[in-house]
């Protein structure tokens, strides 16, 4: 029994021990992968913050070495824009530029050349020429001018015969080092092979690394530049000609001053050792500068350099590439190996085990939520979290490629929520968010689980049908869709009446690719607004025609009006019972080029879909009132002008303004001008612009009704919004003579506008019979081509002289006695 009791403790034991080593194992071995995992992080963290200093570091270099070198080329523009330059001007302005510069870097701010720069112009002067220049300088006030050889020693030696020289003549540090004067650059090795690339490519040129001359006698490394000048006017860079040449620009830098002057005015960060080598420099070369807080780095060469973690890049000056080292001094890379170490042993005590995999645990899932979100955010629409125009194409594109590979075919719903503004405008953007909360769930109800909803934006929405080879069932889903919708919303209290206008692209392998089958149903959706709205279209060649012709139409309207292409006619209006001719109505004609004169109906329609009616209405305004004064300068002026007006106008800002504008500039009474506006375009007016109509009738101008009577049924806009005359419809008058109903209508609204106080005049007067009813039923005004077509301005002058066009004959019993 005992041996039995021993064996079934020692296995409680083991039950126990087992889970407490099984966690210890499972938490070390977490902490290490932990540590692993951070401390990767943590060195792909520091490698992006040194590659970031590292930018800043090469990017104030190359900045600060531009601003010099742009003050040489700013010295050559000098000599580019001067006939000459003497050497009080080189003085000046060098003295400007340098000066500027040296506040650019951050040195003391006077009016002293700047010692880590000496810019020096050398003239090029031939064997032929020296004695006679020599001559010139001395005389000049260079009492000891001679052309000598370049020395960095005190010694001064006469310069030996030469096909070409290029002596210094201006130097920048004349002052304190007089001697250079003369100096003959094309003598040493160095700088003559310098100049004579840069004469070669008519740009800089650049020697990295050469000994500069000091007053002194010391040895001061640094870099010169040399920039051919040549003859004002003459041609610069590649293709110049030596006879142009004039001389040179050189320039010797101090490499190391002027790096730490750079690097002291840019203030970056002391986390980098820096070194610069010359361009193609050995292995065992040292820097021409190195800038390290530790000066045990400084003395170590390219190869050394290299063994460091570095980042490289290049410094341009001129053609010389020097090649830029940074790396990454003590700190700058941060690790946390004895931290995650101790992290890693403590890891092996159950409860840090466990707080250590929460922690680890909460800050993934953290991370993966972020990553989450910001993938949601890139592909999902705020508002409904539908997939967004992005997301769509992604899968559509994958579909595309599907179905050209044999997949079952597809088809594109795109559809539009028809008067969604209206809702907007009229209970405000908070209530459209709603109803497009309530359309998504609309649509949603009748798409199946492997069709994508998608919104645009606004109020335009996007469904991939998966799985359609029939254009039928496309055809049955947008009925759906549209039925579903045609439903009102009942929103907090509100019931609101919507309908969609949709067009479909079905799949097929003549599409150049995705973005092409969504033209086709955006074309698709136009068609479908165009037929009326509340409906749904399918993309066809026709339609593409249709369209293809609008935009062809549109584009070449607008260059009508600027090539004077469109030209106004004028319809006389005339007194029923005198004849006499009391108004005129302007009309616009388009001599095309092509298809000879068009009227309005065939591009009025298509001007306002494409926004070319704005500058179109404008044009006829203006022209229109320009005819009229001139027709007063005449005195022949008719009572009334009347010009029409569409709705996208009327919905523009510029109305008003162009109004005000044409009337003031040529003189007219705005009570001679009637703006005519059809009762759909009056009425939305009085809802949403009615501010604009109440300062044209502040401002005098009539306002007339076109087209009564084919509008809106309602008649309360009369009553309270006051309009100067009614149009009757050319419908009604038409048939008044053989319609007992189209009469008493006629009849009706004349009696109404009486009533009303209100001017009536009949459109569309074709036959004596028409006129003879409307005399008999009270209608005073009357224009139609019983009277005069429109006209061009010619025609219509000689009938304003006349002054009037037919006396109206007496009126009959009428012939619709049914009607009276």
């Amino acid at each position: 029994m005992q041996d039995v009791s021993g064996a079934l403790s020692k296995r409680l034991h083991l039950a126990q021990v087992w889970p407490l080593v099984a966690v210890g194992l499972l938490g070390l071995a977490v902490a290490a992968a932990a540590w692993v995992a951070v401390s990767v992080w943590e060195e792909r963290l520091a490698k992006a913050r040194f590659n970031d200093g590292a930018g800043d570091y090469q990017a104030a270099l190359q900045t600060g070495l531009d601003r010099y070198i742009d003050e040489i080329r700013a010295v050559r523009a000098l000599y580019d824009a001067s006939q000459s330059v003497d050497f009080r001007e080189f003085d000046l302005f060098t003295r400007q530029i340098l000066s500027g510069n040296r506040d650019a870097v951050g040195a003391r701010a006077d009016h002293s050349h700047d010692p880590i720069v000496r810019i020096r112009w050398s003239p090029l002067v031939t064997g032929s020429e020296r004695a006679a220049f020599e001559r010139a300088q001395q005389a000049g006030g260079h009492n000891d001018f001679a052309i000598t050889q370049w020395t960095l020693a005190a010694r001064i030696k006469a310069e030996r015969p030469r096909a070409e020289y290029f002596p210094v003549l201006f130097s920048t540090d004349h002052d304190t080092d007089p001697a250079i004067i003369g100096m003959d650059l094309n003598s040493e090795p160095v700088r003559r092979d310098t100049i004579r690339r840069a004469i070669a490519t008519g740009s800089m040129a650049t020697a990295q690394d050469v000994i500069l001359r000091e007053p002194g006698g010391n040895d001061v490394r640094g870099f010169f530049v040399a920039l051919p000048v040549y003859k004002q006017g003459a041609l610069q860079g590649a293709g110049a000609k030596p006879q142009e040449l004039l001389g040179v620009l050189t320039a010797s830098f101090e490499t190391e001053p002027l790096m730490d002057a750079i690097l002291d005015k840019a203030g970056l960060p002391p986390t980098v050792a820096v070194y610069l080598f010359a361009a193609n420099a050995g292995e065992k070369s040292v820097p021409l500068f190195s800038r390290s807080e530790s000066q045990s780095w400084l003395a170590l060469d390219k190869e050394k350099v290299q063994e460091q973690p570095h980042w490289s890049s290049r410094l341009v000056v001129g053609d010389s590439r020097w090649e830029l080292f940074l790396v990454p001094i003590k700190g700058a890379m941060v690790g946390y190996y004895r931290t995650w170490l101790v992290i890693g042993v403590i890891g092996l005590i159950f409860a840090a085990v466990l707080a250590y995999m929460w922690s680890s645990l909460r800050h993934t899932l953290r991370l993966e939520t972020a990553n989450r979100r910001i993938l949601q955010l890139a592909q999902t629409d705020i508002l409904t979290s539908l997939a967004n125009r992005r997301a769509f194409m992604k899968r559509l594109k994958m579909a595309f490629n599907a179905s050209l590979r044999g997949s079952p075919a597809f088809a594109v719903l795109y559809l539009d929520i028809d008067d969604f503004k209206d809702v907007n405008d009229t209970l405000g953007h908070a209530m459209g968010d709603q109803l497009l909360k309530e359309v998504v769930a609309r649509l949603k109800s009748v798409v199946r689980e492997e069709d994508l909803v998608a919104r645009f934006g606004g109020d335009e929405f996007a469904v991939l049908a998966s799985n359609v080879n029939d254009p039928m069932e496309a055809g049955t889903l947008a009925a759906r869709i549209g039925k579903v919708l045609t439903d009102p919303f009942i929103i907090d209290g509100h019931k609101i009446s919507v309908a969609s206008s949709i067009g479909i692209a079905q799949f097929s392998r003549d599409i150049a690719g995705p973005e092409a089958m969504m033209v086709q149903a955006d074309l698709a959706l136009y068609g479908a607004k165009d037929e009326g709205r509340d409906c749904y279209r399918f993309h066809s060649e026709d339609l593409d025609r249709q369209v293809h012709e609008r935009v062809r139409v549109a584009h070449e309207l607008r260059t009508a009006i600027e090539d004077g292409e469109l030209e106004l006619y004028y319809q006389p209006q005339v007194e029923l019972a005198t004849g006499r001719l009391t108004g005129v109505e302007a009309l616009v004609r388009w001599n095309h080029k092509t298809r000879g004169l068009l009227t309005p109906g065939s591009f009025i329609a298509i001007a306002e879909r494409t926004g070319a009616v704005q500058p179109l209405g404008n044009w006829i305004f203006d022209e229109a009132c320009r005819q009229m004064k001139a027709w007063q300068a005449e005195g022949v002026a008719p009572h009334v002008l009347a010009v029409n007006v569409s709705g996208v106008q009327l919905k523009s800002a510029e109305l008003e303004r162009e109004v005000e504008a044409s009337i003031a500039k040529w003189g007219l009474n705005p009570g001679e001008v009637e703006l005519e506006l059809t009762e759909s375009v009056l009425m939305e007016a009085t809802q949403r612009h009615g501010a604009t109509l109440e300062s044209l009738r502040r401002m005098g101008i009539r306002i007339a009704i076109d087209d009564f009577g084919t509008g809106y049924s309602s008649l309360k806009y009369l009553t309270t919004y006051p309009v100067n005359r009614l149009k009757l419809a050319q419908e009604f008058v038409f048939r008044v003579t053989v319609d007992y109903r189209n009469a008493a209508v006629v009849r009706a609204a004349i009696r109404l506008a009486h009533e009303l106080g209100i001017d009536v005049i009949a459109e569309g007067v074709e036959t004596e019979a028409q006129m003879r009813f409307l005399i008999g039923a009270g209608c005073e005004q009357a224009q139609g081509y019983f009277f005069s077509r429109p006209v061009p301005v010619s025609q219509m002058t000689a009938l304003l002289h006349e002054g009037y066009i037919k006396p109206a004959p007496p009126p009959q019993q009428p012939r619709f006695t049914s009607a009276a």
